[in-house]
């Protein structure tokens, strides 16, 4: 009896180990920009990443991944699930859905929503302190501490436009023009754009 147990009690160790290694390994997989611009509605996203100082364009060439601004951190429950909601969500979107006909400069207006402010503070973490910012700009984030936990609470997002993205209006206008006076007038830049993305992604 007691070496059932035990038997039993083993495989379930195993099993539970098999699971969690399987979970790590999908989150790893799913957390790169490279998996992030596998849908085709994604690439002016990505391109747009692909030339901002996140996106390794600065003098360190520090990269930061997709997942470190666009989910919760620091509270592995709320990332996975979070994860998985917005996975869910955006994989219907794509295979039964209209991508093509997502509004991206809408949501651009409510782009705080999607950036989690945890995520830009773990990296800039002398954000209240750090001299070499302007004057403006340190009354700005005293501004931001002072709306924290009130209804008027803004995000990083809020006044940093393009975060992350360097140039994502634009880029967003050479796939799909906000304004029917540029349709067709700027395929030649989009292709540009888009092959010097296809450029990027390979040689990562």
């Amino acid at each position: 009896m007691k070496k059932n147990i035990f038997l039993i009690g083993l495989g379930g160790v195993f099993v539970g180990l098999l699971f969690a290694l399987a979970t790590y390994d999908g989150i790893h997989r799913t957390s790169t920009d490279k998996f992030c611009s596998v849908c085709h509605e994604m690439r002016p996203m990505t391109a747009a990443y692909e030339n901002d100082v996140h996106g390794g364009k600065g003098k360190t060439g520090i990269k930061v991944a997709c997942v470190n601004c666009h989910l919760p951190q620091g509270n592995i429950l709320s990332y996975i699930g979070t994860k998985a909601k917005n996975g869910a969500l955006e994989v219907g979107i794509h295979f039964l859905g209209d991508p093509d006909a997502i509004d991206w400069q809408e949501k651009r207006k409510h782009r705080k929503d999607f950036v989690y402010d945890k995520g830009c503070i773990n990296c800039h973490t002398t954000y209240k302190t750090n001299e070499a910012i302007s004057k403006k700009g340190k009354e700005m984030h005293l501004h931001y501490e002072k709306l924290l936990n009130t209804e008027k609470k803004i995000g990083c997002a809020s006044c940093h436009a393009e975060v992350g993205h360097t140039g994502l209006r634009s880029t967003l206008n050479y796939y799909k023009p906000e304004y029917k006076f540029y349709d067709g007038k700027l395929d030649k830049k989009r292709d540009e754009v888009d092959k010097k993305l296809t450029e990027e992604l390979e040689k990562d």
